[in-house]
């Protein structure tokens, strides 16, 4: 090593040190050189500079402190010993002693304990520092865990960690509290300011009472700094191998694309794939694009293997796309929609592509006369298959909607406007009833008047209690050939109606809204809609639409349901809804909704009751939904969600899925038990992920499907 300097006269030693406590520091080289000790001594020759008493050494952006340091200023090696604590950066490392050269950034540090980016707590019993600003840790201990005794810990044979970019290990075992759990041939966890690197994940398994026991494993790939891929492989003890490839990019700042697509070569017959894409971005200031497509290959396919209750029962596969121009005064759409409903056999396609829309918003014609002018209007290819037909790949559709806006009236009593609008739209073919190449034309006018008032109000304090009745009637004629008519969107559900809506609206407001109740009801002058109704068949077009979503026209009437729509907000975290609509022509509810969401603290809740009443035409339907939750998934400590399906009618639970986490400072743990019931689908499901901080997850849980 090197011998220290002393003084053999106590009067020297002392007029030393107060020269050195006023100026205790001395360059050498390129470092600068301290002591903080009043016994301390520092002795500098043309070589070397030695320090004794608590040093602190400092290059560039490198410090290190020790009892000693023997600095060579030609070579730029440093050596320090003792109790040694080194820093650069995020990099703090203690040991016994070192050997570092300072030009070079290499050396070794014996007996180390530090803390390195993002987080990871390092002991071993040596660590090296190389010229690439790398290390590497041998007989190491690794973990994220903050806590002197530490939950979880890698314990490996040697390690290697660079800043920004990975840190990755050999030969080990993990520990759980001090106890092996299995071993590590090896690992890889990527640092904080690169989130993702190439590699397998860690494998996991599952159970089913279906699909019996499931391995899982899944080959990360980062394909560029902005592009990823994923290769996933299950097999699954009694329906055989399934796979999954996912893909994710974000080529621009405001923009990105994720691809994904499932496939189940099942034993039982009842595979098949599924396929995602997803995709937004911004072009400019008022343009925007946007893919959503999704498709399944059977309806049993997703049955069987769909990830959730809404999944499970959705039968329809939707797909749409579209590129958007919206500016101040007017707006231009390029559309493709694509819907499966897979339910029925055959299945019901319909297709909207190329679909270009345009509309201008309301401007003013005239500068002193309260008269706004709008249109819409689009060309479109569409197509329909069905049992009944099947139209043509592309049926041209143009459609033209300009209308005037008039405002009659507007006071502190009462508002009366009116509008009035001419409508062209035009097919290629039309059915007669099956598909022909033949036009069809239809030319509609349109006339809504709108009157509200008078509101009478009266004031409890800071709270106001408000009634103000509304009455529209609404005028269509010329959609004489409605039954002749391809069904693809709501352009072709116009239908003619001479109509009236009365309703009264009672509001408490405050600072917000506390309570709004709306009844209404809506009276038809023509039952037979200009003979597009067929009694004895469920009907469906624009006029029936208008007050309530719950199908009620399958014999003819004069009026609809009386809807009632009630909704109490206390808070902004709780609501309840209800919706009851009463056929008076039934003397009866037809149909019920009554929803509830509560938030208390961690609590939260939430239930939905669906009633439908049977008809003719369709069975009753009665259907209970109900979610309960305490805690959150991501945050610290215990947390439980439960979600249960359950068909009141047949007393029987469509599906329940329970989740329970647990999270700690470093690691965190998360069971599901999930039951479906629900045609194809009768399984029982127990999944798992296990959660350690900066390293990943082990389980078959993914973050997408946690209900939290």
């Amino acid at each position: 090593m090197f011998q220290l300097w002393h003084t053999q006269s106590d009067m020297l030693t002392a007029a030393l040190a107060a020269f050195l406590l006023l100026a205790p520091q001395q360059k050498a080289g390129n470092a600068e050189i301290t002591f903080t000790g009043s016994n301390g001594t520092l002795d500098s020759d043309q070589g070397f500079v030695r320090c004794l008493g608590g040093c602190v050494l400092v290059y560039q952006d490198m410090r290190f402190e020790s009892d000693w340091i023997h600095y060579d200023k030609v070579t730029g090696d440093v050596a320090a010993g003792d109790h040694i604590h080194f820093t650069r950066g995020a990099e703090q490392i203690d040991g016994t002693h070192m050997n570092m050269n300072v030009e070079t950034k290499a050396g070794k540090i014996w007996d180390a304990t530090g803390k390195l980016d993002p987080g990871f707590h390092v002991k071993a019993r040596i660590a090296e520092k190389f010229e690439d600003d790398s290390w590497e840790f041998r007989d190491t201990t690794i973990t994220a865990c903050e806590s002197s005794k530490p939950c979880w810990t890698f314990t490996l044979a040697r390690a290697w960690f660079r800043q920004g970019q990975w840190i990755r290990g050999t030969g080990g075992a993990f520990r759980f509290h001090g106890v092996p759990l299995f071993w590590v041939p090896f690992i890889s966890a990527p640092s904080e300011s690169k989130d993702r690197s190439t590699g397998f994940l860690i494998p996991s398994i599952s159970n089913s009472s279906t699909k019996g026991f499931g391995v899982h494993d899944e080959f990360f790939y980062v394909i560029s700094d902005n592009a990823d891929a994923s290769f996933t492989g299950e097999y699954f003890s009694k329906r055989g191998a399934a796979g999954d490839i996912g893909f994710r990019a974000k080529p621009t700042a405001t923009g990105w694309i994720s691809a994904n697509t499932f496939f189940v070569k099942d034993k039982l017959a009842q595979g098949g794939y599924s396929l995602k894409v997803e995709s937004f971005s911004n072009w400019g200031k008022y343009s925007r694009s946007l893919i959503d497509l999704e498709t399944d290959s059977s309806v049993t396919f997703r049955q069987v293997w769909g990830q959730s209750f809404s999944a499970i029962v959705s039968p329809i596969n939707r797909s749409t796309g579209f590129l958007s121009t919206n500016m101040p005064n007017s707006s231009i759409n390029v559309l493709y929609s694509h819907d499966a409903y897979l339910h029925v056999a055959p299945s019901v396609v319909l297709r909207k592509f190329p679909s270009i829309e345009g509309s201008m918003n309301s401007r003013q014609i005239f500068q002193n006369f309260p008269a706004y002018f709008r249109f819409d209007s689009s060309f479109s290819g569409i197509s329909r298959r069905d049992a009944n037909i099947s139209t043509p790949a592309f049926v041209e559709r143009f459609d033209f909607h300009p209308s005037i806006q008039t405002p009659i009236w507007r006071g502190n009593a009462f508002e009366l406007s009116q509008e009035f609008g001419f409508r062209e739209t035009a097919y290629s073919h039309s059915l007669q009833p099956a598909v022909e190449q033949s036009a069809l034309m239809r030319s509609t006018f349109d006339y809504t008047a709108s009157f509200s008032g008078p509101e009478l109000t009266k004031s409890y304090g800071t709270w106001r209690h408000t009634i103000q009745p509304t009455v529209e009637y609404r005028y269509v004629t010329g959609a004489d050939r409605f039954r002749e008519t391809i069904i693809v969107d709501d352009i072709d559900l116009v239908a003619n109606t001479s109509e009236v809506e009365y309703g009264i609206t009672n509001r408490i407001m405050g600072d917000r809204e506390l309570l709004r109740w709306r009844i209404a009801q809506v009276a038809y002058f023509d039952p037979t809609f200009g003979g597009a109704f067929i009694d004895g068949q469920r009907n469906v077009f624009e006029p029936l639409l208008s007050v309530t979503g719950a199908s009620f026209a399958d014999s003819p009437r004069h009026h609809s349901p009386i809807v009632s729509t009630f909704r109490l907000t206390p808070n902004k975290a709780n609501a309840v809804e209800v919706q009851v609509d009463y056929d008076t022509q039934l003397h009866a509810a037809r149909s019920a909704v009554i929803g509830n969401t509560l938030a208390r603290g961690k609590w939260s809740s939430s239930i939905l009751y669906a009633f439908t009443k049977a008809t003719l035409l369709q069975a009753s339907n009665n259907q209970l939904h109900g979610m309960v939750s305490y805690g959150n998934l991501y945050g610290r400590g215990f947390a439980v969600t439960t979600n249960v399906g359950y068909d009141v009618q047949s007393r029987q639970f469509q599906g329940a899925t329970t989740q329970l986490g647990y999270n700690s400072e470093c690691w965190g743990v998360s069971v599901e038990f999930s039951e479906f019931n629900l045609g194809a689908r009768q399984e029982h499901k127990l999944r798992f992920a296990f959660n350690l901080k900066n390293i990943g997850s082990l389980g078959t849980l993914q973050r997408p499907d946690r209900v939290f």
